[in-house]
């Protein structure tokens, strides 16, 4: 049997939307929360733009809003895989959702 190619570069599990979307974080360990700006978003995983950084491994619940979309909020349960800090000072956070509510 053949196997199937995908005819785009993109050879993740899920294609990736670049969502302009606002995001609450909510660190459930401390309750503390922040906001972001969504980067893009996948049924696998979420990237977002952050003031704050968090270490690898650390669990977090988001809220991505759409700005421009009548579609309700999607909220997340995600753990951090990667916090890079950019060239303004604020971190690029790219995270697994590990549950969707």
């Amino acid at each position: 049997m053949k196997s199937l190619e995908r005819e785009y570069e993109e050879k993740r599990d899920f294609i990736r939307m670049f969502v302009d979307a606002k995001v609450e974080i909510t660190d459930p360990e401390s309750g503390e929360q922040f906001t972001g700006d969504s980067e893009d978003l996948s049924a696998g995983g979420v990237a977002f733009m952050c003031d704050h950084s968090f270490d690898e491994g650390r669990k977090l619940v988001v809220k991505v809003s759409s700005v421009q979309s009548k579609l309700p909020p999607l909220t997340a349960n995600m753990e951090v895989i990667r916090s890079i800090k950019g060239e303004d000072g604020r971190y690029k956070i790219a995270g697994t959702i590990t549950n969707v509510n």
